[in-house]
């Protein structure tokens, strides 16, 4: 009898320690709850925040407009209320032009977008910045929108 029970913990024991490593990591329920809200998805990465439609950038360009500021401090914002206060900036490109400028022209898009974080109360510590140039287009940059959804940067929380 006792060696039924001892059994009946183990088990229990084991189901817990499993369905831990099923959670959401470090993240408790309202901050998930707030991620999902946001429009993140859970990848290998981590928690992202592809920014395709809400954070496109010009061609060439990297300044962010007056409304995409609005939203990425707001954004921020919430963020730092649900103490989720790292981040990995990362930048990104079309194809159109030399590889190695799109590249740092990606890195400076996501060092804006970073910049509108330090400024929301971030750590530059807590923030990283990457630029991948055209590396990882979400298109085949066979067109002018395209391109357009190329030219972006994502958001993704990490631990």
């Amino acid at each position: 009898m006792l060696n039924n029970k001892i059994k009946f913990l183990f088990v229990g024991f084991i189901c817990l320690t499993l369905s831990g490593c099923l959670g959401f990591g470090s993240l408790n329920y309202k901050q998930v709850k707030m991620l999902k809200q946001q429009g993140f998805v859970l990848t290998e990465e981590g928690w992202s925040l592809g920014l395709p439609e809400r954070l496109l950038f010009e061609f060439d360009q990297s300044e962010i407009s007056s409304q995409n500021l609005t939203q990425l401090t707001r954004l921020a914002t919430q963020l730092h209320k649900y103490k989720l206060n790292k981040v990995r900036i990362v930048g990104h490109a079309d194809d159109m032009g030399n590889p190695n400028y799109n590249l740092i022209l990606s890195e400076k898009r996501a060092k804006n977008v970073a910049q509108v974080f330090i400024i929301n109360q971030f750590s530059p510590q807590n923030v990283q910045v990457i630029g991948r140039g055209s590396s990882q287009p979400l298109n085949t940059n066979n067109s002018n929108e395209a391109r357009a959804e190329n030219r972006r940067v994502s958001v993704i929380i990490t631990p």
